[in-house]
Parts: C-alpha cells; sequence; structure tokens
C-alpha cells in the first residue's frame, strides 16, 4: 500500500509511529508513508489512485467528496480544533489583529479554516485581516521571527518553539470545546469495498499505533523527533502531551457533528453542502468491526 500524511505536524504522529513501530509489518502490509503537503494536493493523489489511505485534513476530504469523488473517513485523529492562534510579541490581544498578516499552509486546508474560524471567535472580521499561504509550520514560525507575518497558525512542537522565542498563543483552540474534524484517515469507498481485507489489517494496524502512541512515550518521541527532524526534545515532549493524552482518541471514531461543522462552512461556497448528510463522508465500519469485536479494549487492558 502507499499511504500518506499532509503536514508535518504532532497530529500526524499516529501514522508515523504505525509505520515505524512495524505495525504495518506485523499485520501483513508493506506500507509505502509518503508526505503528500497540504489535504487539497493529498485528496488529489487519492482521487487520482495514487494513494490508497491518508491522513489528512477533513476539510479536503469533504471538498473532494462534494466534487464527486469516493472520498470518505474511516477515522477521525482531531475532532476537534487543535490548532494554536500564535502572534509575535507585540500583539497580545484580538483587537490588535485587524490589518495584520497572518500565515497558513494553503488555501482551504485545516490551518485555513481554523484562522477564519479562531477570528471568528475573537469578533475579528477574516477580511479585516491578510491571510498569506506559507507552506508548513517551521516556514510560517520563521516568518514571524523575520517580521514578514504577525501571526499564524501553529501546533506543538513548534509552538513550544515560538513561545521560547517570546511569541504568544492568543488562543489554543482546542479548549473551544468545538466538534471540528480536522484531521483524520481517509480512503475511497471502492478501495474499501474492493480491497476489504487490506484496509481492514490497515485499521487495525492504526488502532495499535494510536495505542502505543499513548503508552509508549519514549519511543512516540523519538519517532516524533525523527520525522520532524528536530533535536528539541522539550518541544517533542509538548507534542506528545498535547496529543497523546488531550487530542487523539482511543477509538478513533470521526466525529458526525464535526464533519456537520464542515459541511457548514463549505455550504458559504458550495450551496449543496447545506444539503449534505455528514453521515455520506464517512465510513466507520472497518472500525466498528474491530471496536465491536473487543480487539481496542483488550489493547489498554
Amino acid at each position: 500500500m502507499v499511504v500518506g500524511y499532509s503536514a508535518q505536524a504532532g497530529a500526524y504522529a499516529p501514522i508515523w509511529i504505525t509505520k515505524d513501530a512495524g505495525l504495518f509489518k506485523k499485520n501483513g502490509l508493506d506500507v509505502n508513508l509518503i508526505f503528500i503537503p497540504g489535504g487539497p494536493t493529498a485528496a488529489a493523489a487519492m482521487i487520482a489512485g495514487e494513494v490508497q489511505a491518508m491522513a489528512m485534513a477533513g476539510p479536503a476530504i469533504v471538498t473532494g467528496n462534494l466534487a464527486g469523488s469516493d472520498l470518505v473517513m474511516t477515522a477521525g485523529i482531531v475532532n476537534t480544533f487543535a490548532f494554536q492562534f500564535v502572534t509575535v510579541k507585540g500583539i497580545t490581544s484580538p483587537s490588535q489583529l485587524k490589518g495584520k498578516r497572518i500565515g497558513i499552509n494553503r488555501f482551504g486546508a485545516a490551518p485555513d479554516v481554523s484562522a477564519r474560524y479562531a477570528l471568528q471567535r475573537m469578533g475579528i472580521d477574516a477580511r479585516e485581516v491578510t491571510i498569506l499561504q506559507l507552506g508548513e509550520q517551521s516556514t510560517r514560525l520563521e516568518a514571524m521571527k523575520a517580521g514578514q507575518l504577525d501571526a499564524a497558525i501553529l501546533l506543538p512542537p513548534i509552538t513550544t518553539i515560538a513561545q521560547k522565542e517570546g511569541m504568544h498563543v492568543l488562543m489554543d483552540m482546542s479548549e473551544l470545546g468545538a466538534e471540528f474534524q480536522i484531521t483524520g484517515l481517509a480512503s475511497s469507498q471502492s478501495f474499501i469495498t474492493q480491497k476489504r481485507a487490506a484496509a481492514l489489517k490497515f485499521m487495525r494496524a492504526f488502532v495499535e499505533g494510536i495505542h502505543f502512541f499513548k503508552t509508549n512515550r519514549r519511543e512516540s518521541e523519538k519517532i516524533i523527533a525523527r520525522t520532524m527532524r528536530t533535536d528539541n526534545m522539550e518541544a517533542v515532549a509538548a507534542t506528545w502531551d498535547y496529543f497523546a493524552n488531550k487530542i487523539v482518541p482511543k477509538k478513533p471514531y470521526p466525529s458526525v457533528k464535526g464533519v456537520k461543522a464542515l459541511l457548514d462552512l463549505a455550504a458559504k461556497e458550495r450551496p449543496e453542502a447545506a444539503k449534505a448528510s455528514p453521515e455520506r463522508f464517512i465510513n466507520s465500519t472497518l472500525l466498528k468491526e474491530l471496536d465491536e469485536s473487543g480487539f481496542i479494549d483488550r489493547l489498554y487492558q
């Protein structure tokens, strides 16, 4: 199988760990794990049949399906806003954001959706700021340090590094309590149907990967550091604390409410999204089969 992930961020640690801890191989799969930056690009690769499964941004799964593909979410990794809205030293309140430059990776990807939602919650109209596409988190941080950006949507470990530079977390969006399908696993309905045995092995390996992530801190931190190419172990530890303890669920069911929130957002540009059922974008049958067999519960006994 060719499996992808769409960002170098802590939210994607479970898929890295599943691969590096040998859990795909344990389950009889030979997986080539590749990085395809940005949810829209990742969706295009899967629609083209180049990738069989992808850890990617929820908004891109929804828009890909609305455009006529058979992409569906098979598991939820981050079912809430896990992003942090980080500002440079001189900005300590939302009122200072008007007229400022805010960095994301790509328009339509999860950080873009999150930035607009955060601005709305802070009482700022997105038209009152300039949102810039600047690629990966490390690039956004460097742009902030160079004075080219005033704020950015970031995640640990980059957030931790930013705070060491004197920057501020103006909003930790995970504390809003909103269900929003930021990231998840996606496949095509055709892959799930035609290659169900392989798809089920993949899901089994993935839930084992989540278990490994949550219960093997030291090894997980090594894998995160290696994948993100950092030797800042303080930042890596913050990543593990944030995602393993706070964000990633043991049973990674996609959130129906979280997908509905994506559809509500998409409806502003695609009116047909308002009438679409969130269940259309989800296929939890693989996860449900494993859960009902007691497999996931046994992992944590």
